[in-house]
């Protein structure tokens, strides 16, 4: 018999005190993604551990709490995020403890590039803020969101009960990276996918069409506006909840003519990025609404993030190619202030610094 060495993977989670409740729901997905990853890959052994205060810290003294928790936290090796409409208690160096783990995480990933930083912002609904207090941590949060944005790929869940059905696929992708580091994100898709029963997949296909529909319906039927947009976003994070069992639907998707199935294709490509469909994904930029166009560049920057060592001048000119589609299409000078510009520099940026590094 062959012996497996184990190996224990840490996955630390950041957030205020208003969402215990998804703090509890990742607890629960970590406990079933244990019983299950020795049907996904029985031969790496792997052990998930959630690392959270609650569990891991004791009380102790330090310049602030925060102090206290960086001391005591371990090592970890996924971080996730998570916000709502409070930013927290601020600390020494940070405008909240949530923000002081996040920065200490990204300074990390900046460092190899490896270490996976997940962050997501809960849409639910709630009543206008009643104090100065309120309404100072929601706009902390408002700001920090777009801060994110602009980073990469951030996500928004529309309810807490919901977050665990986000979260979910997209742990097993980052999971499947680490199982096979050499493998790329197509690979692992097809692996989960492979894996999915024909009724499974008929569900998947049909959940799909559905919020296609749902998302053309609501351009139809409601003005533009931040309303509008919230809940366009909330459908694209559902979309993108399907991304690895809806894979093998991306090249009908991407010649669908119903705007709602190529947005879920561009979707998919945000979590599995795929080199065939990098130009697909610049020309989307010149023919597609903002939103849709928005979306296309989050999907470039995670190709950028995943496939540039292999694919450099590839996704050089197609980021090249997509600003000047932006530009083009834009009126005035307004294009270099979108989100869409804001979103693509920084994956023309990317590419500039792995560049210089190597």
């Amino acid at each position: 018999m062959t012996s497996v060495t184990y190996r224990k993977i840490r996955i630390f989670v950041a957030s205020p005190g208003d969402v215990l409740s998804e703090r509890d729901q990742l607890n629960k997905v970590v406990e079933e993604l244990n019983l299950t990853m020795s049907a996904i890959a029985p031969e790496k052994g792997l052990i998930l551990e959630l690392v959270r205060w609650e569990t891991h810290v004791h009380p102790g003294l330090g310049l602030d709490a925060q102090a206290v928790v960086f001391e005591q936290i371990p090592a970890f090796d996924i971080f996730v995020g998570l916000l709502w409409k409070r930013m927290g208690t601020p600390t020494s160096t940070a405008s909240s403890g949530t923000e002081a783990e996040f920065r200490l995480a990204y300074e990390t990933w900046q460092k190899n590039k490896t270490l996976p930083v997940l962050f997501y912002f809960c849409q639910q609904a709630f009543p206008p803020p009643r104090t100065l207090d309120e309404v100072e941590q929601l706009r902390r949060v408002v700001d920090f969101r777009a801060e994110l944005s602009n980073k990469g790929l951030v996500a928004d869940y529309a309810e807490h009960e919901r977050f665990a059905d986000v979260i979910r696929p997209h742990l097993l992708l980052v999971l499947g990276k680490l199982c096979s580091p050499h493998g790329s994100a197509v690979e692992t898709a097809n692996r989960v996918a492979a894996r999915a029963s024909e009724s499974g997949n008929l569900a998947v296909r049909q959940q799909l069409a559905g919020l296609a529909q749902e998302y053309e319906t609501l351009r139809e039927t409601m003005d533009p506006g931040d309303t509008r947009t919230r809940r366009m976003e909330v459908l694209v994070t559902r979309m993108r909840a399907l991304g690895l069992a809806g894979y093998p639907m991306l090249p009908e998707l991407a010649l669908s003519a119903s705007p709602g199935q190529r947005l879920a294709g561009v979707t998919i490509l945000q979590l599995v990025p795929n080199p065939d469909y990098i130009n697909w994904l610049a020309e989307r930029l010149r023919r597609e609404t903002p939103f849709l166009g928005y979306h296309a560049a989050v999907a470039l920057l995670a190709a950028v993030r995943t496939l540039r060592a292999s694919h450099e001048q590839e996704l050089r000119v197609a980021i090249a190619q997509a600003k000047k589609s932006l530009e083009e299409t834009t009126r005035g000078n307004g294009w270099r202030y979108s989100d869409r510009y804001s979103v693509l520099d920084e994956a023309e940026q990317e590419l500039e610094h792995s560049a210089h590094k190597a």
